[in-house]
């Protein structure tokens, strides 16, 4: 198994995990970033599976320079440097997405506007409010296919009925799955069961 590289992109704090030429890309949530164990641990999965696996902090997070936005727009311009920089580093591979909470709905948006073989989207808001901003992904989630939804029934901040308006909106193929556990899928037994249904699924489309 190939050593984890570190580097930074335009500021941006990440980590690589090399392994073949398709590519897993992890967008973490507000104020979370890429130590969360959902990602670590989807990297191992990623790798163990000949798949290559991209974590990073958004601007303003975790070890990333910038300036901290919760605005979504500002986060869809972090990703695109990142997947501009995987597309240099895979060259001609595929990639799927991989989001939880706001870091959902920047992967549904990215993938809205970009070609990417699946999303799997965990603790998924259609809308989020801070302040005077305000902004849903109910459009981008029309124009989005290839995607695994997947929610706690215990998510004590984003009710389930979430992952539900979302479902309703993606196109096929597409799936939904709910878990017995919280937002951040803290309970470590389903949390598990949900990150091995999340690379089947990015397996299976990325044929």
């Amino acid at each position: 198994m190939k050593a984890l590289e570190t580097c930074r992109i335009d500021g941006l704090a990440c980590t690589v995990h090399p392994a073949g030429e398709n590519a897993v890309v992890c967008c973490h949530g507000l104020y979370s970033n890429k130590e969360s164990r959902k990602y670590i641990e989807m990297a191992e999965r990623a790798v163990r599976a000949g798949l290559s696996c991209v974590r990073f902090d958004f601007s303003g997070c975790g070890e990333s320079g910038g300036d901290f936005s919760y605005e979504l727009e500002d986060r869809v311009k972090d990703l695109e440097k990142i997947m501009e920089y995987a597309s240099r580093r895979f060259g001609r591979g595929h990639f799927a997405l991989l989001g939880s909470s706001l870091g959902g709905m920047t992967a549904l948006r990215y993938a809205a506007m970009n070609e990417v073989v699946a999303t799997v989207i965990m603790s998924t808001p259609y809308l989020v409010r801070f302040g005077s901003y305000e902004t849903d992904v109910l459009a981008d989630a029309e124009q989005c296919s290839h995607v695994l939804i997947m929610h706690g029934t215990r998510d004590e901040l984003v009710p389930p009925a979430h992952a539900s308006t979302l479902y309703e909106r993606v196109q096929e193929p597409k799936k939904m799955l709910l878990f017995d556990t919280d937002h951040s899928f803290s309970d470590e037994i389903e949390r598990s069961r949900a990150l091995d249904k999340a690379l089947r699924w990015i397996l299976e489309h990325m044929e």
